[in-house]
């Protein structure tokens, strides 16, 4: 359970890096080009930086086949993407939350879920060596 939650704890800290990175990258190319390229830009750059992150630190996987995995991580991320926008709509649509804390109940849900896709998903594959310690089941 201990390593689960390390686990945890350090793919939030990467969905934090990639974040503040995508901002500063947001922040530097928008005066430049569109807005929205600019995003684009910075999404698709910390996006590599956090499957890289993810692979290595956070689930400490060896080897695999590289295309396959990111085809997995950029799946689920749509998906969670999607789970996220309908959530915020049933949010603040149907269950009239405040607007502005609704992409925040979403996270609440679009995170464990991403974890969990990332962690028995998109970083396990027959034939790859997960390293964990001895003592974790994972």
């Amino acid at each position: 359970m201990k390593r689960l939650i390390t686990q945890f704890i350090q793919f939030g800290a990467v969905g934090a890096l990639n974040t503040v990175l995508t901002y500063i990258i947001y922040l530097i190319l928008y005066q430049h080009i569109s807005p929205t390229l600019a995003m684009a830009v910075g999404y698709g750059l910390t996006s590599l930086l956090g499957l890289a992150l993810n692979k290595q630190w956070v689930f400490k996987q060896s080897g695999g086949e590289m295309s396959w995995m990111t085809f997995k991580y950029y799946a689920t991320y749509g998906t969670t993407f999607l789970l996220s926008l309908i959530l915020t709509s049933t949010w603040v649509d149907v269950l009239h939350f405040p607007a502005a804390w609704a992409p925040l109940f979403s996270l609440a849900v679009t995170v464990p879920v991403n974890f969990l896709l990332s962690k028995y998903w998109v970083f396990t594959q027959k034939g790859v060596r997960i390293h964990a310690s001895k003592n974790s089941p994972y």
